[in-house]
């Protein structure tokens, strides 16, 4: 009796970890995100607003996100000099930026930085104007 209650329990326990074995499922691909890029809005030469842009990049399969992490504070760096060489602010809306301009100045600076390709979208996650700036073109004319 006994060796049949032994081993009805071995076999009890000896089944359990492939019932409770995660299903296979693909692995998410890699990204970084950059937070708190402050990037000016400027117009006719003057500051109208900044906004900070919380970034997403997303890397290539198989590419080391601690190689993205390590170059992170020089691509944040070479973002805010091309956001003050020339606004990614559109001309309606000061309390915006141009995505696509952004997207593809961070794409080029990653690619000089982390090598081409290795990222293979930037998703903008969130934008966060400092102050709310009325256009001059949404001011009504009296």
């Amino acid at each position: 009796r006994r060796t049949l209650i032994l081993s009805m329990a071995v076999l009890a326990l000896g089944t359990r970890p492939a019932m409770a074995a995660p299903e296979a499922t693909a692995p998410e691909p890699a990204s970084v995100t950059m937070t708190g890029v402050g990037l000016p809005v400027f117009v006719d030469g003057r500051v109208r607003n900044h906004i900070f842009v919380e970034l997403k990049l997303h890397l290539k399969a198989g590419f080391a996100v601690e190689q993205a992490r390590a170059k992170d504070t020089v691509m944040r760096d070479a973002l805010i000099r091309e956001g003050h060489r020339r606004s990614f602010g559109m001309a309606d809306n000061w309390n915006r930026v141009d995505e696509r301009a952004l997207a593809a100045a961070v794409m080029q600076i990653t690619a000089t930085h982390l090598g081409r390709g290795n990222v293979v979208r930037v998703e903008i996650v969130r934008q966060t104007p400092r102050m709310r700036v009325r256009t001059p073109s949404a001011v009504p004319a009296s």
